[in-house]
């Protein structure tokens, strides 16, 4: 794989912007749109400012780096009723990939950037993706294996409180098999998508409280091409434009939800060939960023990318990066 024409295809891919465009923001509001990323050598989230590099701030750090902690894969930040902001964080587990979902309370972290756990679960099959759904706080974890790591398998673990923005259970209630589920967030039209193997797919979401439930609605299929994988990685909003990116095995695409006619449908275009990329998002002020493994590096890399120049850490492994916000789009 040439590397350097992987980063040069994503940092002058265009959407509804032109690449010279992207390259030029301003520092000055740069400054202001943080990045945060799950940094599996040490077990944290760390967050950055893209402007003015440092060793990153740490926000918070899981209580191992060990057995079902191993490997942080997500992490988003949601604005709830009971506990103010919070991040919800998966990590794939190692060995049979039984891993572990939770949800934090940034306002109860220590001073060490630990504890602040107000809700975690055990979870089989490499955890790979987590959402809260807006107005139910049922949660949503994707896994791409099926039991203790099973080839076959994968899909949505579904968490459900007792009563609508209340504390869900430890044990899902329901699992819709989705073999190759990397990626999954909500949509504030009340939908959750969620992206796996040569599939997006689209599921309303019925019920309340202990009976909340997610109903299949339609799908996106793609290909990278003939005899290659097409395992989809990743799904986040475009925080400058509408709409999502997601990537798989071979290419970074962007997909709109759209109403057509009387019912909702997906469309999608191609944003970049690059394969492997592990997570792709553009901020507000336009500035692109992304990770994808170098040369030696396995599923992660020591490496954040941006349209506007790339940052690395040393001895870091970070396997995704997100826009630093509790926004769902």
């Amino acid at each position: 794989m040439d590397r350097r024409a992987v980063l040069r295809g994503l940092a002058g891919a265009a959407v509804a912007a032109p690449a010279a465009g992207l390259l030029g923001a301003a520092p000055a509001e740069a400054a202001t749109h943080y990045v945060m990323a799950t940094e599996q050598a040490s077990g944290r989230i760390l967050r950055f400012n893209p402007a003015a590099w440092s060793s990153g701030t740490v926000l918070w750090k899981a209580p191992s780096t060990t057995g079902t902690w191993t490997n942080l894969s997500d992490v988003k930040r949601r604005g709830t009723a009971n506990w103010g902001n919070v991040m919800l964080v998966t990590s794939s587990g190692v060995g049979d990939y039984l891993g572990r979902a939770a949800m934090i309370d940034e306002s109860a972290i220590g001073s060490s950037r630990t504890g602040g756990i107000v809700w975690q679960a055990a979870v089989d099959g490499n955890p790979h993706s987590i959402e809260r759904i807006e107005g139910k706080g049922a949660i949503v974890v994707a896994t791409s294996k099926g039991p203790t790591g099973s080839a076959s398998g994968g899909g949505l673990h579904l968490f459900v409180p007792s009563t609508n923005g209340g504390k869900p259970g430890t044990r899902a209630v329901k699992f819709y098999g989705f073999p190759g589920a990397h990626g999954v967030i909500y949509n504030q039209n009340g939908f959750v998508i969620a992206v796996g193997t040569g599939e997006v797919r689209l599921y309303g979401i019925t019920g309340n409280g202990s009976s909340t439930r997610l109903s299949y609605r339609t799908k996106l299929t793609f290909s990278d091409g003939a005899g290659r994988a097409k395992v989809g990685h990743d799904i986040l909003p475009d925080h400058d434009g509408s709409g999502y990116f997601f990537t798989s095995s071979y290419n970074v695409r962007s997909l709109q939800l759209v109403y057509a006619g009387n019912s909702w449908q997906f469309t999608s275009s191609q944003v970049s060939g690059a394969d492997h990329v592990k997570a792709y998002t553009r901020l507000p002020n336009g500035v692109r960023t992304w990770v994808v493994p170098g040369s030696g590096e396995g599923d992660w890399s020591r490496t954040i990318h941006f349209s506007s120049g790339n940052h690395s850490k040393s001895g870091a492994r970070f396997y995704r990066v997100r826009y630093y916000t509790t926004a769902f789009g």
